[in-house]
């Protein structure tokens, strides 16, 4: 079987990442200013809401990969969960953003139940996406270019949203509608251009390899961990590197307004790390190929490290700062696109330990292993801000904040990914490796017919 794929599959799977980053960067990058500033939640309650949302997604997440695994149709396994959950997800995105009014109470618990029904929806679909990975391709550098692809297009909706959500919100509001509303027009633009794009990887994809049915009860699934010391480690790494990428993002809006005094300067910050994704992918499936994938991800976390100490070298230097989200942007591209590369290969040595087929599982742990980091991100958030006295109730922040808020800017970068860096040492699935556990897989299958 021919395993390597067309410009067509790559790029149509590529879009199916933009598509779910649309609303993705909404809520990542905008949803706790939105909840603070506009519902007018403090930053404990927000911090609550996203705990007991990640706490549900430790069930909800593994579940939902089981089930993908499991599912048998004209589409294939993954296809048609990646497509149809976005018509939900397009709804609750849109209800998320949606200010009812009311008591601090009954807002409180508005948000957070429709946030957890948006994570819900976007479980049912990122994760079957991810896992399609497995079943385009069994080649381990065609999973490196796919990664690549998978990156590109994040980069392409990350961009597009630094660019267009900014400049959506601000007209909407400049029309007189105000600010919530205006939150609500765009998160339904937005929803649209989910299903749209996704509805492109639908239609020019295929899965061309025929997975396994899972045997036994659920609960096998979840040995794809078991004995499978590279798959513990990409998770952990997925974490931590997430949690850095995620807090960068979430802190910008504060970072715009209250260290640099231009909220202009910070929303280029976040069109310059996105930019930044276009000048390294085109080198990264080169540099996996010569130096291997760990090594790669290493320099990624080197980059955001790097930016991080300039960011807090920087001050209110504009340039110094575009700079630094440059080189961030660059560590993003390479760790994230990296990781997107691995799990496909530490499902196949989960497989090849376990006997037991569960890409849907391995990918359900590792993206919850990112929502988790999300959640650290916005507990981080919490802290940050109260750590460096910042009260949103004031119309001007007292001396001391702009300074503490960029100190923190910066740790919460390097911290995470030293940390990122640490629990990748155990990792030996190497590209000679991954190739023997797809032949010995390829084998046993072939025995068991």
């Amino acid at each position: 079987m021919d395993q390597k794929l067309s410009l067509k599959e790559r790029l149509g799977y590529g879009l199916g990442t933009t598509g779910e980053q649309f609303p993705n960067f909404l809520v990542q990058t905008f949803l706790f200013a939105y909840f603070n500033l506009v519902v007018g939640l403090n930053a404990g309650i927000i911090a609550t809401i996203m705990l007991i949302a990640r706490v549900w997604d430790a069930v909800n997440d593994p579940i939902m990969g089981v089930i993908a695994d499991r599912t048998r149709s004209r589409w294939g396994s993954y296809r048609p969960w990646a497509f149809f959950a976005t018509i939900p997800m397009a709804i609750f995105l849109v209800l998320t953003f949606t200010n009812v009014g009311g008591s601090t109470g009954f807002k409180a618990v508005y948000c957070a139940v429709m946030y957890i029904l948006f994570g819900m929806s976007n479980t049912a679909s990122l994760i079957p996406l991810g896992s399609m990975a497995n079943v385009l391709t069994e080649d381990s550098q065609e999973r490196a270019v796919l990664g690549t692809f998978r990156e590109l297009g994040s980069s392409i909706g990350n961009l597009a949203g630094s660019i267009l959500v900014p400049l959506i919100v601000t007209a909407f509001v400049s029309s007189g509608m105000g600010e919530a509303r205006g939150y609500q027009l765009t998160a339904i633009v937005l929803g649209i251009l989910l299903i749209v794009f996704v509805g492109i990887t639908f239609f020019t994809t295929k899965e061309r390899v025929v997975p396994p049915k899972p045997e036994g009860n659920i609960l096998k699934s979840f040995l794809v961990l078991k004995g499978n010391v590279p798959g513990i480690c990409i998770i952990l790494f997925f974490f931590f590197i997430a949690t850095a990428i995620i807090t960068r993002q979430m802190f910008n809006a504060y970072y715009g307004m209250f260290v640099l005094g231009n909220e202009g300067l910070g929303n280029s910050l976040l069109v310059v790390m996105s930019i930044a994704a276009f000048c390294i992918m085109y080198f990264g499936p080169m540099m996996v190929k010569k130096w291997g994938k760990k090594p790669v991800l290493y320099i990624g976390c080197g980059l955001v490290i790097l930016g991080g100490l300039i960011f807090w070298v920087a001050g209110t230097n504009g340039p110094l700062n575009l700079i630094a989200s440059f080189i961030v942007g660059m560590g993003q591209n390479l760790t994230f696109s990296g990781v997107w590369s691995i799990i496909p290969d530490t499902a196949d040595y989960g497989e090849y330990k376990n006997g037991h087929h569960a890409p849907g599982a391995m990918y359900a742990i590792a993206n919850f292993g990112m929502k988790m980091g999300m959640t650290l991100a916005s507990s981080l958030m919490g802290w940050g801000l109260m750590w460096a006295g910042f009260d949103e109730t004031a119309a001007v922040q007292a001396a001391g904040v702009a300074s503490g808020l960029r100190t923190f800017n910066a740790l919460s970068l390097i911290i995470p990914t030293v940390c990122a860096i640490l629990v990748m040492i155990p990792y030996k699935l190497t590209a000679e490796k991954s190739a023997e556990v797809v032949k010995a897989l390829e084998e046993r299958r072939a025995a068991e017919k």
